[in-house]
């Protein structure tokens, strides 16, 4: 008739008090949650704290309450121990249990009310005990209509079977449930000083984790020897107070569920046999029997320690149950498209012939996923004496080699399990085989770089894929997305580039569809290369860009993948003049390849390593960078593209080392050519002095689809026209220069060739041309004037340095040979300038000299 004795240490959970504090304001406060939550020890706390302000009545049910007299009985004499009835109001009597009148007793209980200042609080704790439908109904008719002073506060392990929905929608329920009754941080270091037993953060930390925020698992882990395991400590209690309780087949059901960590009806139905396995799920959820739901789909977990228990349970009551249930959740996951968790259950199971066949079925495709880690884990467990035993064991070793970084013994590995599958039977032979070679050509036959057999094989891979049924191949579409992938990458070095495209974009779109991200950032990344082969720096960006953003949503995802994009963003930055992000993208590059990068990334690393040099100016350090890499490039490399994009940096040096010579063997009588290549040719021809030809293979590089090339053949014409005193016909190249240039914000062309003679005629453009340029644009870029545009209604003063640079403005020297003039430095000539175009209000040179005539400043 009295709320029960609290412990001796109890700590006053200030959010929660004030929670049941503020349901005082509404008809109805319900507390739910499992055994051990600590429910009964709140609303003790708080029934004490109550008193004060107007009488509280609570009555702690057990099993005798679910006869109606006896409910009635006892909640009158609770009344009136609290204070609330006055002395003479007795439950009316009429012989027999069947005859008492609910609705008598309560309007008995309404004229009793009237009486006390406050409203009065009713606590029914235990609620869950009452199962007979007469004492709910009568509970329920308190609820729909209850005496305008009375509050309830029913104290659950599961839902009350009552009409709680009405008063949920009319805004008079409070509702407190087990994550509002979860100890949090703070509160449990303070329970445990409490108890005398304070902990370092990080040992708290790990018995949070460890219990949830559990109330009751707290107490026992600290009242448990030292060094006791929490889930040892718990497990005794939820046995007893929870297990124990339950009819057998529900039992044996939550033993069942337990060993997977999360649990859905279908997985359920796999592993108990039971048909409707789903409502049973909910039931136990809404039953608080310690299972909370998690996210959509039908999923649900246990409370950690509860699930330790069943777990511990199951394998000492049913010693070999374990293993045939993890083995029963394998083949569902795997059913169910999850690979992973299939083979974690058949790790776990120690059925390794499983775990081999999973891999076969499914191993490449987790292997380009964030999942890589957790499947070499698992490959890790299994038994070393056992790779050898089949084929698909043997493919798992080659999985685990390569991916511990010794892709040089990832062969002998794939040699020994094609010899360990030819007594096997010819459906299965073929799946194997055909992840074998998907193996063999992602990995050994691209880190060779043997770009031919990648073609070959990946278009072997693709018809074998055409062949086999979904049902043979679960991870079909992931297959195919990888096989896509290798041939687009094979097509784009062979010099295939059309084909490549095609390719690269189908197993962009193919990787997307089956969720394997690795192979949507490798596919990006090498149409990102493909663009600047065609001479795009703008659609290179975008597929650099749209990798790197891929790769940048997942966790736990190889890097490799993302070195062709990061190379692409190195190339773009260079071309653009961005010579501290080109070093960045590169050093990215670098680190992403790692230790043992595929053949046709390492040798386009150190060639666009070897072309950053060249642009400063070092010929001998780039053609030492090529040396070495001849050394090291793998011998059976056949990429004849990557080839070429060597050559071309071969030819860059040449030139930088006045060896025209050198290209023109290396390109002429060669029928077809690049534009890139067209150009060496060209300034190979300029440097021996045969203009003519020169200028044949420029007009073709001119009006060519590649943009870079384009703007280089422009300046060369340039600077030709120059050398022979046709300014007119200099300025009117430089002009095409710039246009070509501008959409893709090339500077590199006018840094590389001729630097000092262009920098003349850009300046000389700058100053005739009649339009503003834009802030940032190829021209500014190139002369290193940042016109500030400030119109003002008259000039501020110039300075007296001012106006000697002043008095150079209508002439065509560059700010190098004003400077050489004055004997101060470019910077200083270049600020003064920026002063100038300030004070006059100009947006461009010519302006500026116009203004100043107008002011008799020149």
């Amino acid at each position: 008739m009295a709320w029960p004795p609290l412990p001796q240490e109890v700590i006053r959970r200030q959010r929660l008090l004030e929670a049941l504090e503020a349901g005082a304001d509404r008809a109805v406060t319900v507390l739910c949650a499992g055994a051990g939550w600590g429910k009964t020890v709140l609303a003790g706390t708080w029934a004490q704290t109550r008193v004060a302000r107007g009488p509280l009545a609570w009555l702690t049910l057990h099993n005798g309450h679910n006869d109606p007299y006896i409910f009635w009985s006892d909640l009158v004499i609770a009344l009136r121990a609290a204070g609330a009835l006055r002395p003479g109001q007795v439950l009316p009597s009429r012989g027999s249990v069947r005859g008492v009148d609910g609705p008598t007793v309560l309007r008995r209980m309404s004229t009793g009310m009237g009486s006390f200042p406050g409203p009065l609080v009713i606590v029914l704790d235990d609620l869950h005990e009452i199962t007979e439908p007469r004492v709910l109904e009568d509970i329920a008719g308190l609820l729909r209509d209850p005496p305008p002073r009375l509050r309830l506060v029913l104290i659950s392990r599961t839902d009350p079977e009552l009409p709680l929905h009405r008063l949920r929608a009319a805004g008079r329920l409070t509702e407190i449930r087990s994550h509002d009754l979860a100890f949090r941080p703070d509160e449990a270091a303070e329970l445990l000083a409490l108890r005398g037993r304070p902990m370092p953060a990080p040992v708290l930390a790990a018995l949070m984790q460890a219990t949830e925020g559990w109330a009751a698992g707290l107490r026992l882990a600290v009242d448990a020897p030292p060094g006791t395991d929490p889930d040892e400590a718990a497990a005794d209690y939820l046995i007893r107070e929870v297990l124990a309780a339950l009819p057998a087949q529900v039992r044996q059901f939550l033993l069942y569920t337990s060993v997977p960590d999360r649990i859905c009806g279908g997985l359920a139905s796999s592993l108990t046999g039971r048909p409707h396995a789903q409502a049973l799920l909910e039931q136990l959820a809404r039953s608080n029997l310690f299972l909370t739901r998690i996210g959509p789909g039908g999923w649900f977990q246990y409370h950690r320690q509860f699930q330790a228990a069943l777990r511990q349970r199951l394998g000492l009551e049913q010693m070999d149950d374990p293993a045939r249930l993890h083995v029963l959740a394998a083949r569902w996951h795997a059913r169910e498209g999850s690979p992973l968790s299939a083979l974690h259950h058949a790790a776990t199971a120690g059925d390794w012939p499983m775990v081999g066949r999973l891999v076969a079925d499914h191993g490449m495709p987790l292997f380009y996923s964030a999942n890589r880690a957790d499947l070499l884990d698992v490959l890790g467990d299994i038994p070393r004496e056992l790779l050898a035993s089949s084929a698909e064991l043997a493919l798992c070793d080659a999985l685990l080699t390569y991916g511990l970084g010794d892709v040089s013994g990832v062969a002998q590995r794939l040699h020994r399990a094609r010899h360990l599958l030819a007594h096997r039977d010819i459906g299965r032979r073929r799946v194997v085989a055909m992840a074998l070679d998907v193996l063999e050509a992602t990995i050994t036959t691209r880190w060779r770089g043997d770009m031919p057999r990648l073609v070959k094989v990946s278009t072997w891979v693709l018809a074998e894929l055409a062949k086999l049924r979904w049902d043979q191949v679960p991870a079909m579409p992931k297959y195919r997305a990888i096989a896509l992938n290798n041939k687009g990458i094979g097509l784009l070095w062979s010099q295939r580039v059309d084909h490549a495209d095609r390719y690269l974009w189908a197993a962009v779109t193919g990787a997307r569809a089956a969720r394997i991200p690795g192979v949507e950032v490798s596919a990006l990344g090498h149409l990102a290369l493909l663009s600047l082969l065609r001479g795009s720096l703008t659609e290179a960006r975008l597929h650099a860009t749209a990798a790197l953003t891929v790769a940048d949503r997942i966790t736990g995802q190889d890097q490799t993948s993302t070195a062709p994009a990061h190379l692409a963003q190195a190339v773009i930055a260079m071309q653009q003049g961005n010579d501290v992000e080109a070093d960045e993208a590169l050093r990215r590059a670098l680190h992403a390849s790692g230790d043992q990068p595929e053949a046709t990334i390492f040798v386009l690393t150190g060639a666009v390593r070897a072309s950053f040099l060249i642009d400063r100016g070092e010929p001998h350090a780039a053609q030492t960078e090529l040396d070495k890499l001849a050394k090291e490039t793998a011998p059976h490399m056949d990429a004849p593209m990557l080839r070429r994009v060597v050559e071309l940096t071969q030819s860059d040096i040449d030139v930088a080392l006045h060896d025209p010579q050198a290209v023109l063997s290396r390109y002429a009588g060669l029928l077809e050519l690049h534009p890139a290549e067209q150009l060496r040719l060209a300034q190979a021809y300029q440097a021996v002095g045969r203009p003519a030809e020169a200028e044949r293979a420029l007009a073709v590089v001119r009006e060519g689809p590649d943009r870079g090339a384009a703007v280089s053949a422009w300046l060369l014409t340039a600077l030709a026209a120059e050398a022979r005193g046709r300014s007119g016909r200099a300025g009117e190249a430089v002009t095409k220069a710039l246009a070509a240039a501008e959409p893709e914000g090339l500077v590199r062309p006018f840094r590389r060739h001729g630097a000092e003679r262009l920098l003349v005629l850009a300046e000389r453009q700058q100053w005739t041309d009649t339009r503003v340029p834009p802030r940032g644009s190829v021209l500014t870029e190139i002369t290193g004037e940042h016109p500030v545009i400030a119109p003002a209604t008259q000039a501020d003063t110039l300075s007296e340095r001012e106006t000697d640079v002043l008095q150079y403005m209508p002439t065509v020297l560059t700010a190098a040979e004003i400077a050489d003039d004055l004997n101060i430095s470019v910077n200083t000539v270049k600020a003064h300038l920026r002063s100038i175009y300030r004070k006059l209000g100009a947006g461009r040179r010519r302006e500026a000299v116009m203004t100043a005539r107008q002011l008799g400043l020149l």
